[in-house]
């Protein structure tokens, strides 16, 4: 059906295609929230939390706490916005592989990072986006355990808030040089042989040409929340559909606008880095700058 072509949202986050975007962030926030007690919940109880199933292959977890946070935030959204699309990585079925639409759409990830979740490293995080016209207009992404929330409306900028700071706007670092950068990069689910020269060859790359320090953290979400937040300078995940590897929307749709609004740039790996994020794409990069962006790019363009 048609629709009226979605409006840019101001600097306080107003509102995109007749909806409120100070109403849709503050649902996604309660959702990411209450999300959250479940895993922090989870997090502390006895006996840990037992793997319910693997996904691509033995190494790619599922929880049954997965599950019931999607279940969560699922209600939540469809409580206020029932005839939304949702693209949810545990229980959308085989139809969150079609292509986007104008329609209202909302991702769900209900804990990135589930690997750590498992072993009880503090780095998972729930991630909800909120699309209008195949674009992020709405972001969350909630570490339950740090309690720090991150946020972004389109045209409104990028927020962090904690119990230590409060609310915060977020601005990405200005480090244009790899000499002078801290970079995430993730290994992934692949442990076939390409895979694991991808991986590889990167970080001989990234080390050869002087890089400060690397990082393999997890969680994609987080990953994209701290180049926002200036505590990483550039991330990135290697993926695509050829091989199904990779992470998908559910883990940077929200990562993307966060980035954008903190002043930060993301690039379709994938393609080289020609053009923003790819939303459909298996692929994740990101990074403070421009400048540094197309230094790490062209290093990672001359490894297999």
């Amino acid at each position: 059906r048609s629709r009226t072509p979605p409006r840019q949202a101001d600097a306080r986050g107003g509102a995109s295609g007749g909806r409120p975007l100070e109403a849709v962030l503050a649902l996604a926030v309660r959702a990411a929230r209450e999300a959250g007690a479940v895993i922090k919940q989870a997090w502390w109880a006895a006996g840990g939390s037992e793997v319910k199933d693997t996904k691509s292959n033995a190494v790619d977890l599922v929880t049954e706490t997965d599950q019931r946070c999607e279940d969560l935030v699922n209600s939540i959204l469809r409580g206020s916005y029932p005839d939304d699309r949702i693209i949810g990585e545990e229980s959308a079925g085989s139809e969150k592989y079609e292509p986007l639409t104008d329609a209202p759409t909302w991702t769900i990830d209900p804990i990135d990072g589930t690997t750590n979740f498992v072993h009880r490293f503090a780095q998972s995080c729930v991630i909800i986006a909120y699309l209008e016209a195949k674009e992020p207009k709405v972001a969350v992404i909630f570490d339950p355990v740090a309690d720090e929330l991150f946020w972004a409306t389109k045209g409104g900028g990028a927020y962090l808030e904690n119990p230590a700071v409060g609310k915060r706007r977020l601005q990405a670092a200005a480090t244009t040089s790899l000499a002078k950068a801290l970079v995430s990069m993730e290994v992934g689910y692949g442990r076939d042989e390409a895979s694991v020269a991808l991986v590889s060859g990167a970080l001989a790359a990234l080390l050869g040409a002087g890089v400060r320090s690397i990082r393999m953290a997890g969680s994609t979400g987080l990953n994209m929340a701290y180049v926002a937040a200036g505590r990483f300078n550039a991330a990135f995940e290697h993926g695509d559909w050829e091989r199904g590897k990779g992470p998908k929307i559910w883990d940077f749709a929200a990562g993307r606008l966060i980035v954008a609004e903190a002043g930060g740039v993301t690039r379709d790996l994938t393609s080289g880095g020609r053009g923003e994020l790819d939303l459909m794409g298996r692929s994740q990069f990101s990074a403070c700058t421009s400048e540094l962006a197309e230094e790490i790019l062209a290093l990672l363009a001359t490894k297999p």
